[in-house]
C-alpha cells in the first residue's frame, strides 16, 4: 500500500486519515501480510494505529510535514480543504525489501504517487484509487474535481484494477477504463448505492451491504483494496465484489478509521 497518510481536522478534532491508512489496515486485518509505504513525521502520535498493527509493516519516510486536510460534513456532503501537503513519494523512497510485491495498491490523496514510482514497484498485480490524481486545489484550499478528459488522465502504467467514485469525474467510467491493461477491471463506487464493476463487456452492479452509517470516509478506499486483493487471488468478480462491499460497510460504522482502528 502506497500513499500519504493524513492529518484530518474534523469538528475541532484531529485524527489519522488517508487512503493508505484505511487500505493498509483493512488488508492486514483480513489476514494479508501488508506493507505500508508513506511519508510523514515518523514520531507523530497520530500514527499509533499503524505502528505494531498485526501483519502490517510500517515504512515511514521521514518528513517535517504530514499532508493535512480539513473536512466538513453537511447535508450528506463532504467538503475538503488542503491545509498542508508533504512532498511526493518517489522511486528512491522504495526500500529494497518492498520491491516486486505480488500485489500493490496506490492510494494517493494529493497526487503524491507519480508514474515512475508506480513502475518502480515492479508489482505483479496492481490496483489504484484514482481520486488523488483527479483533484485540484482552489485558491482557498478547497478540493475540487479536476475535470480533464479521459485521455488526459491516462498517466499511469496500465492497471489491473482502477477504482473511482462517481463524484470524482462526470465521465468516471471512461477515466477508469483509460487506466486499465487488457482484461483489467474498473470499479465505480456510488456510496450507499453500491458500485458498478466493468471488465470488457461485462458489467456487474454490486449493492451496498447494509450498515449503520456514522461516517462514509474511507469506504471507497477499503472497497478498492479488498476488491484488488480478491481479484489478485483469482476470485470470480462477483465473489471479490461482495467481499469488498462487506468490508466497506464495516468502515462506515465508526468515525475516522472506524472499526479498522479499534
Amino acid at each position: 500500500m502506497v500513499g500519504h497518510v493524513t492529518r484530518d481536522e474534523v469538528d475541532g478534532t484531529v485524527r489519522l486519515g488517508g487512503a493508505a491508512s484505511y487500505g493498509a489496515l483493512a488488508a492486514a486485518r483480513l489476514g494479508h501480510q501488508t506493507a505500508l509505504l508513506t511519508l510523514a513525521p515518523p514520531d507523530d502520535p497520530l500514527l499509533g494505529p499503524l505502528r505494531g498493527a498485526p501483519r502490517l509493516g510500517f515504512h515511514c519516510v521521514p518528513s517535517d510535514v504530514m499532508t493535512t486536510f480539513a473536512l466538513e460534513y453537511a447535508g450528506g456532503e463532504r467538503r475538503l480543504w488542503l491545509r498542508r501537503r508533504a512532498r511526493p513519494l518517489t522511486r528512491d523512497d522504495i526500500p529494497p525489501g518492498l520491491l516486486c510485491p505480488r500485489v500493490a495498491y496506490l492510494g494517493p490523496v494529493a497526487g503524491e504517487c507519480d508514474p515512475d514510482l508506480a513502475r518502480g514497484l515492479g508489482a505483479s498485480f496492481i490496483g489504484a484509487g484514482l481520486q488523488g490524481w483527479l483533484r485540484r486545489v482552489a485558491p482557498d484550499g478547497r478540493i475540487q474535481p479536476a475535470l480533464g478528459g479521459a485521455g488526459e488522465t491516462a498517466f499511469l502504467p496500465r492497471l489491473d484494477v482502477a477504482v473511482i467514485s462517481e463524484l470524482d469525474h462526470p465521465d468516471a467510467e471512461a477515466v477508469a477504463r483509460a487506466q486499465l491493461k487488457p482484461g483489467g477491471t474498473a470499479a465505480i463506487t456510488r456510496g450507499a448505492r453500491g458500485a458498478t464493476l466493468i471488465r470488457g463487456d461485462e458489467r456487474l452492479d454490486v449493492p451496498a451491504v447494509p450498515a449503520r452509517e456514522v461516517e462514509p470516509t474511507g469506504a471507497g478506499d477499503v472497497f478498492g483494496v479488498v476488491l484488488t486483493l480478491g481479484l489478485a487471488d483469482g476470485q470470480p468478480l462477483p465473489v471479490a465484489a461482495r467481499a469488498a462491499a462487506a468490508a466497506a460497510a464495516r468502515v462506515v460504522e465508526g468515525p475516522g478509521l472506524g472499526t479498522l482502528g479499534g
